[in-house]
C-alpha cells in the first residue's frame, strides 16, 4: 500500500497516545492538520501490516490499537478549531450581520477572515462604508490570535449561532433585522434620513424594522439587571449628557437603577454640563446603546418581552 507522507503520519497518529500525538501536532500548521485530520476521519480502521510498516519506517515502538475517534480528539483539543467559525457556512449574510452587530471591528474582521470568500464579500459588502473600510483594512494587516484564544472565540459565537433559530424565524425577519442592526450603528442623520424614507414607501415595513431597532428610549423597557451592568461600565459624564434629551421614563429608569452616590455623581455633572450640541448628546446615547446592543448580541436578556415601541413618529 503506497502511502503519501501525510497519510503515514496519520497512521503513525492513529497509533500514538495523546500525549504523543499532541507534541507531533505542534509542528505543523493549521492547514497542515486540518488535511491530516480529514485523512483520519477517511482512514478511520488501519489494518495492522500497515500499521507496523509506518511504525517501522518511522522507528518507534507504539501501541497500534488507537482508535480514530480518541485521536481525532486529541487534534480537536490541541488545535481546537480547524475549521473555525464553520458553524457560518450556511447562514445567510443578514444573520451573520445580526449575530456580528455590536460587536468590535476586530473580531467582525477575524471572523470574516475565516468565511469563504464570497460569503465574507457579501457580508462586507452590506456594511456601512466606514465600517467596511476599516474592517478590510484590520482583515489585511492583523496577526492572527493565538489558537487558544480562537478556540474560546469560536465557542462564544457557535452558543450565538445556536440560539438564533429563537431570534431569526421568517426571511422578513432575517432581512428586517439586519436592516436594524446596520440603522442601529450608523450616525443618527443617516438612520432618521433612512427610516423616513423607508417609511414613506411602506409604513408597515418601516414599523418592523423600528420594533427590531435598539434605540436610546428603548432603556425605559432594558431589564434592570442589564442596565446597572452597562451603567457600571460607562463613565458618569457619559450618561449625564445622554440624558438631556431623555424622557422622562428614560431618565426615571436610569436613576432608579443607580445606586445613591453615583445618582448624586450623575446630578453634579449634569450641573455643569450647560448647553451642548444635539451631536454630542446623540453620540453620548449611541455609547450606551452600543454597550446594550452587544450584551444582547452575546445572548444575554437585555429587552423585557413586553415591548411597546408605540407608534412610528
Amino acid at each position: 500500500m503506497n502511502l503519501s507522507s501525510k497519510e503515514k503520519v496519520a497512521v503513525l497518529l492513529l497509533n500514538l497516545g495523546p500525549e504523543m500525538a499532541a507534541d507531533i501536532l505542534g509542528n505543523f500548521g493549521e492547514a497542515e492538520i486540518a488535511e491530516i485530520s480529514d485523512i483520519i476521519g477517511r482512514m478511520r480502521n488501519v489494518s495492522s501490516d500497515v500499521s507496523m510498516g509506518v511504525l517501522n519506517e518511522f522507528q518507534g515502538e507504539f501501541e497500534s490499537t488507537r482508535q480514530s475517534e480518541e485521536i481525532i480528539g486529541v487534534i480537536k483539543d490541541h488545535r481546537p478549531s480547524i475549521i473555525p467559525f464553520r458553524y457560518f457556512k450556511h447562514l445567510t449574510s443578514e444573520e451573520i450581520l445580526s449575530i456580528l452587530a455590536g460587536e468590535h471591528n476586530q473580531m467582525v474582521a477575524l471572523i470574516l477572515s475565516y468565511l469563504e470568500p464570497q460569503q465574507s464579500a457579501d457580508v462586507v459588502g452590506a456594511l456601512p462604508e466606514e465600517l467596511r473600510l476599516d474592517v478590510l483594512n484590520r482583515m489585511a494587516t492583523s496577526v492572527p490570535p493565538p489558537v487558544q484564544t480562537i478556540k474560546m472565540i469560536d465557542e462564544l459565537f457557535e452558543e450565538k449561532v445556536v440560539s438564533l433559530g429563537d431570534r431569526l424565524d421568517t426571511p422578513n425577519e432575517r432581512k428586517y433585522r439586519a436592516i436594524a442592526e446596520i440603522l442601529n450603528r450608523s450616525d443618527s442623520v443617516t438612520e432618521k434620513s433612512i427610516m423616513q424614507r423607508i417609511k414613506e414607501e411602506n409604513p408597515d415595513i418601516a414599523q418592523e424594522i423600528k420594533t427590531l431597532m435598539f434605540v436610546f428610549e428603548d432603556i425605559s423597557i432594558v431589564e434592570d439587571k442589564a442596565l446597572r451592568q452597562m451603567m457600571s461600565e460607562t463613565e458618569t459624564a457619559t450618561i449625564a449628557l445622554s440624558l438631556k434629551t431623555a424622557s422622562k421614563e428614560v431618565t426615571e429608569k436610569i436613576f432608579k437603577n443607580m445606586s445613591q452616590r453615583m445618582g448624586d455623581m450623575v446630578k453634579e455633572e449634569q450641573a455643569i454640563l450647560g448647553p451642548k450640541p444635539l451631536a454630542e448628546v446623540e453620540a453620548a446615547q449611541k455609547v450606551m446603546v452600543d454597550a446594550l446592543s452587544k450584551m444582547e448580541a452575546q445572548g444575554e436578556t437585555v429587552r423585557t418581552k413586553s415591548e411597546d415601541v408605540g407608534p412610528m413618529v
